[in-house]
């Protein structure tokens, strides 16, 4: 299966993303099978900036795997600075708690600093969002211990498709793996109203 996935790169720097991802790409290819890296984006601490470009890759691009990377770490309450997990729950629609606990639990053992991550995974629609911190040591750590999990979460959400169906149906549902299909697009645009409504 192709996996189509976006990786959001959270710093204040002035930054170039795809120079500063490209280990974390390879390494990504390497760790799960048919990953296609569609979108690389820089982003600063700006949560409202951050949720609508999770919402869209999402909703509109139905990307199958997003991972950010960095604004994880502790800060104060009212700070700005690392706001991913807080800008994650604001979108997914189910939380998936035992995926950060479980790389933040194998990444102690080697890294005493990974018990500081925030990060949370989740699932908005059929796209999966997995947060990873941004100290380099560790983002390959929580990768390599949570490769496997985000493969078999993906699994779930995209079933394989058998032998003798088209490509377009997963799970029984006929639909363009690009596109809504128009049920769906109406649903999401009453929850996107209702959200500005309220």
């Amino acid at each position: 299966m192709v996996v189509r996935t976006a990786i959001l790169l959270v710093s204040q720097d002035n930054v170039v993303v795809e120079p500063v991802t490209a280990p974390l790409v390879q390494r990504l290819r390497q760790s799960l099978t048919g990953v296609i890296v569609l979108h690389q984006q820089v982003a600063g601490s700006q949560r409202h900036w951050v949720e609508e470009v999770l919402r869209r890759w999402c909703d509109e691009e139905e990307i199958e795997l997003i991972l950010t990377v960095g604004g994880t770490f502790p800060a104060a309450g009212l700070s700005e600075a690392e706001i991913l997990p807080e800008a994650t729950i604001s979108v997914v629609d189910r939380l998936l708690p035992s995926l950060p606990e479980l790389m933040r639990m194998q990444a102690y053992a080697v890294n005493a600093d990974a018990i500081l991550d925030r990060g949370v995974a989740g699932i908005r629609g059929r796209t999966l969002i997995v947060n990873l911190p941004g100290v380099t040591e560790l983002t390959n750590l929580f990768l390599d211990i949570g490769a496997g999990p985000i493969a078999s979460i993906v699994n779930y959400l995209y079933p394989h498709v058998a032998a003798d169906q088209p490509e377009t149906e997963r799970s029984g549902v006929k639909r363009s793996p690009h596109k809504l299909d128009e049920a769906e697009f109406a649903a999401f645009l009453r929850k996107r109203q209702s959200r500005k409504d309220g």
